[in-house]
């Protein structure tokens, strides 16, 4: 997920980033709503990254808002425990907005006082002890965790439970890295979970952008590379191999698991081995983070080479196989 949130902070600078801002301009509470059209109309107050996305992404941003709220609202882990794990992996990139909320859906379920500021204590159970080392240690350098460190979390939470550990952290770290980079400040006070659904096809048009053929002829400075990226193709076949040839650390889910998915998410789950397991065992976290997604690729018409490019960077900085 990670590559996908660089993408937005490029796209949304290409698309309405003035030359002279260090930013996203924020868009007023009332003129992003009229860019998000929900189904009841209502305007609460919106979450800063949120008003600052609905100018460049609204179809995007509308989705992003539906996932924010299954993650906090509705995450099958439970709100106390959902909300920990987010915590330790704000707290991992130094994200003080990421932070911020989790303390407030750490207060909502009653596990500090209202406005107070969770700290992880010297001991915890060992299913969360385990849960929360194995957060951060993937938002951190998640190619480090071990095969007993992995099994130690699946024998204490199951394959769901496991799979929506992963989906959360996932989603943590792609959240904080949007805010991050976008320079998005801290809501004051946090702002909870919006209960919002909205039109499929009722967002605004995202706005013009430049064509990528103009792009090309930008001039830049290069990129600076490790040295060890430019070894041969023979030793990238031989790692590739190595990890196909490990065996799953999770089980694979049984086909009756799948019956109920529509034909497209049948589909993925039958070629991709991570589809296979997200799908399976955490269908509706799937779902939402594929709806996000495609609204993204639909709004900002990016250049697939230079996705794919993205995406090697930062899997090879991660030290990522895939």
């Amino acid at each position: 997920m990670r590559p996908i949130a660089i993408a937005f902070l490029v796209v949304c600078f290409v698309g309405a980033a003035s030359a002279d801002s260090s930013k996203l301009p924020t868009t007023p509470n009332d003129d992003a709503w009229s860019r998000l059209p929900p189904k009841v109309k209502k305007n609460p107050a919106l979450p800063g990254w949120a008003r600052m996305l609905a100018g460049p992404l609204p179809k995007t941003t509308a989705k992003m808002l539906e996932l924010d709220y299954l993650q906090r609202a509705e995450n099958p882990l439970g709100a106390a425990l959902a909300a920990k794990i987010r915590w330790v992996t704000a707290d991992a990139v130094k994200s003080p907005v990421g932070v911020a909320t989790a303390n407030l859906d750490l207060a909502r379920a009653g596990v500090i006082p209202a406005n107070g500021r969770f700290k992880l204590p010297a001991t915890l159970p060992q299913d969360e002890a385990a849960a929360l080392a194995f957060a951060r240690k993937l938002t951190k350098a998640g190619y480090t965790i071990t095969d007993d460190e992995f099994a130690e979390v699946l024998r204490h939470y199951g394959p769901e439970k496991t799979t929506a550990i992963v989906h959360t952290v996932a989603y943590a770290n792609f959240h904080n890295r949007i805010v991050l980079g976008l320079g998005v400040p801290a809501d004051d006070p946090p702002l909870p979970p919006l209960a919002v659904a909205f039109e499929p096809d009722g967002s605004a048009a995202a706005p013009v952008r430049p064509s990528w053929d103009e792009l090309k002829h930008a001039a830049g400075d290069g990129l600076s590379v490790r040295v060890e990226w430019t070894k041969g193709f023979d030793d990238l076949a031989r790692t590739l191999a190595d990890q196909k040839a490990r065996k799953l650390r999770i089980p694979l889910p049984e086909p009756a698991r799948f019956e109920g998915l529509a034909p497209r998410e049948k589909e993925q789950a039958g070629k991709i081995l991570w589809n296979t397991v997200s799908s399976g065992y955490q269908p509706v976290m799937t779902r939402a983070w594929f709806a996000c997604l495609s609204a993204y690729y639909e709004e900002a018409k990016v250049d697939r080479v230079f996705t794919n490019s993205m995406f090697w960077v930062v899997t090879r900085t991660n030290d990522c196989f895939y």
